[in-house]
């Protein structure tokens, strides 16, 4: 399936826990450091259908190993905050969700699940910069782990730095062509590379692995707080050039039947370009070139399906009022 339909996070790959615990875990084992608790199950930020648990969850023996230290007491008052983090998590309170899972990670920074969570929290509630900080901590536990490289581009994108955002994409493609590598990772189309809020809804971009095999650069989603689709941006090569030899890009949307053609030109190589560009399409200050009744099958072109590699399962495809 497409990386574009974000699996859940109980079914990621582990690639590692934690320093001493570096092995993949079954997907029966992976809990947090609580016992029976696990991730927020579900966000309404670019997550939108990503639930609790993924990547860097502490096995079982890795967490009896901690919570072996605790006395009765400080376990139970860490269960009873961590369970306080999740619901405010759940209900989209992600800042003060964040306030909780920090106060466990001051008295147990060991606990890679709690960042997990809470580096999860800091992105959802705007705070890329916190966001990315516990990634990066994340990411020298185990830096295999693409769910994490994935997240730091995210962040990064955020923030606006460029160089490293150029660093993490080339560990992903690095960890993508490991001839050992995650199945998953490689039967992905692309990554998402973006989220962009936008009043009560959220334009989410995404990259495309290898576009020269098949001409699609990006796609931008436009969902609304459902996380229904309103309208699909495809950016992708013509096979023209102009009188100077350069390479032709076409920008086209699909939106409630209609497909407007928004750009034709050299530009659309940069993915800030063609993201501000979209932006200022859906903000009215441009007009389609071209409007007319929609292909029948332009969203699947848009969203390919790529089916899950034998010998490793894929994630489930998660359910969408609109989705593929």
């Amino acid at each position: 399936m497409s990386e574009f339909t974000p699996p859940s996070r109980r079914q990621l790959e582990v690639s590692s826990c934690a320093t001493v615990c570096t092995q993949p875990v079954p997907d029966s084992n992976r809990r947090s450091e609580f016992q029976n608790a696990l991730s927020p199950a579900k966000r309404t930020a670019w997550l939108v259908r990503i639930a609790a648990a993924a990547f860097l969850l502490l096995s079982t023996a890795c967490e009896e190993a901690q919570l072996q230290g605790l006395n009765p007491r400080e376990r139970a008052e860490l269960e009873k905050v961590f369970a306080e983090a999740r619901e405010l998590d759940d209900a989209g309170r992600y800042h003060e969700a964040l306030v909780r899972y920090e106060s466990i990670l001051g008295l147990h920074p060991e606990f890679v699940s709690t960042r997990l969570n809470a580096a999860m929290a800091a992105y959802d509630s705007g705070q890329y910069q916190k966001a990315a900080d516990h990634f990066e901590m994340l990411h020298k536990l185990g830096p295999t782990d693409w769910f994490v490289v994935r997240k730091l581009i995210q962040c990064y994108e955020r923030l606006g730095r460029d160089e490293q955002v150029k660093v993490y994409r080339a560990k992903l493609d690095k960890l993508r062509q490991q001839k050992d590598g995650s199945l998953i990772l490689k039967s992905y189309e692309g990554l998402t590379r973006d989220y962009i809020p936008m009043g009560t809804m959220h334009l989410i971009g995404y990259e495309f692995f290898e576009p020269k095999k098949h001409g699609r650069l990006w796609l931008f989603k436009l969902e609304d707080k459902d996380h229904a689709t309103v309208s699909t941006f495809l950016l992708e090569s013509t096979p023209y050039f102009d009188n100077a030899g350069h390479r032709l890009f076409c920008l086209a949307e699909a939106n409630r039947g209609w497909m407007n053609v928004w750009h034709v030109g050299v530009e659309g190589r940069d993915y800030k370009w063609t993201r501000d560009f979209v932006i200022d399409c859906l903000q009215g200050k441009r007009e389609p070139l071209v409007t007319r009744p929609l292909p029948s099958d332009y969203v699947n072109i848009a969203i390919p399906e790529v089916s899950g590699p034998p010998g490793e399962e894929a994630p489930p495809k998660p359910k969408s009022p609109n989705g593929p």
